[in-house]
């Protein structure tokens, strides 16, 4: 596996450059039209759904009418192997919101969900409902559905969708575990040149994605069955099949999971609402005002991390309404800051208390052995330290 940076993974925009945006910018009247059409449509489907009884016909004409309204065109590559209909369990890469749809219409499988959309229109979809509360009662879930219905389950161990440009995210094991068996499926995706707006972008949502493929004229997914693969062991399994998509789609593996994903786009965010609030306490050209309680949980920071500028920490206590979340931001890192040079008139004791924490900050000789967490956890005592010296609390 190739240990390559997560960004690497997810597009931070959907949107082209060069001509190709000046073609979008274009093509934007239309678009606008297509959603809303497209959005009655979707209207009406869900109206059909809910007062029509279930029945074959009527999820064969949703089925039609979700392709009709997202503009999806799903086509089965001639060169992969035929579909194995003793193999219940379909594993497949993850590129788009509505992968679900397109293994539901080229595998005829099912995939877990939590909807609560009318059943009708819920398989149109390709969704089961299913307890997804724990990953144990979702096994529990599919191994009691298997034996009772003639459809397969579709997977896609990444559980997140990456730009199918770098690598794949790390497959969980757990999929492999059900039967001994699985065939895989490499899904692939494009859009016309003109419009050629991606299919997901990091930390967008569901919505979000699925009012994008409104916009666009179509989205051509190619789907592509692979040999079946056995084994008992359900890691070696999951490998096997992760590295066999990986060369077909020409990319890498990564060590990267769904969980880091999580957390890089947590880390994204918070950058992005950073950056955007340094940009208006910049323009405004005023200091930060705060009350009088936000004041005073910043002189708790401040005694906590002298060194740390006032406007700095009550930056993020803004954002985070909170003395020990704003300190482990700081600590982290995750909070920026030039340290404020220490007053020519401090006391030697002053001097003496603040030195372990600069040298700690600088990476010291003594503490170049330490560990991140060693670092924090002793900067954090030597705080802890100086203001039960400041406030008198040794007795306490």
């Amino acid at each position: 596996m190739s240990q390559i940076d997560i960004k690497e993974l997810f597009d931070e925009s959907r949107f082209p450059t060069g001509w190709k945006l000046a073609s979008v910018l274009i093509y934007i009247p239309v678009g606008l039209v297509l959603v809303l059409l497209r959005f009655l449509i979707g209207l009406q489907l869900w109206l059909c759904a809910t007062i029509l009884p279930d029945c074959q016909a009527l999820r064969s004409f949703l089925r039609r009418g979700v392709a009709f309204a997202f503009g999806i065109v799903v086509k089965i590559d001639p060169d992969g192997e035929e579909r194995d209909e003793q193999m219940r369990i379909v594993v497949a890469n993850n590129i788009s919101a509505l992968d679900d749809f397109v293994l539901s219409t080229a595998a005829k499988t099912v995939t877990p969900s939590p909807s609560n959309l009318p059943d009708s229109l819920s398989n149109a979809f390709g969704w089961q409902k299913m307890d997804m509360s724990s990953k144990d009662a979702l096994v529990a879930e599919i191994k009691r559905f298997l034996p009772t219905s003639t459809v397969g389950i579709a997977l896609q161990p990444e559980f997140g969708a990456t730009n199918g440009h770098k690598a794949l995210l790390k497959f969980n094991t757990w999929p492999f575990g059900l039967e001994s068996g699985v065939q895989p499926v490499v899904i692939q995706a494009w859009r016309p040149e003109f419009v050629d707006i991606r299919l997901t972008s990091i930390a967008s949502t569901w919505l979000t994605d699925v009012m994008w493929f409104m916009f666009v004229p179509y989205t051509i997914f190619t789907v592509k069955f692979l040999e079946v693969k056995r084994n008992t062991e359900a890691e070696c399994l999951a490998r096997d099949v992760e590295k066999e998509i990986a060369q077909l789609l020409k990319i890498q593996t990564s060590t990267h999971t769904v969980s880091d994903k999580t957390e890089y786009e947590k880390r994204y965010i918070m950058e992005k609402v950073h950056n955007r609030s340094s940009q208006n306490s910049g323009s405004s050209g005023s200091p930060i005002v705060a009350s009088s309680e936000m004041q005073r949980m910043a002189r708790q920071v401040s005694e906590v991390l002298p060194l740390v500028p006032h406007s700095v920490i009550l930056r993020d206590l803004l954002k985070t309404r909170n003395v020990d979340v704003t300190i482990t931001n700081i600590l982290d890192g995750i909070v920026t800051y030039t340290p404020e040079p220490t007053a020519s008139t401090a006391t030697p004791s002053s001097s003496r208390s603040i030195s372990p924490v600069s040298s700690s900050k600088t990476g010291g000789s003594g503490c170049a052995s330490l560990t991140f967490q060693e670092r924090k956890a002793k900067m954090i005592a030597e705080a802890r330290e100086r203001y039960i010296q400041k406030h008198g609390l040794k007795d306490c």
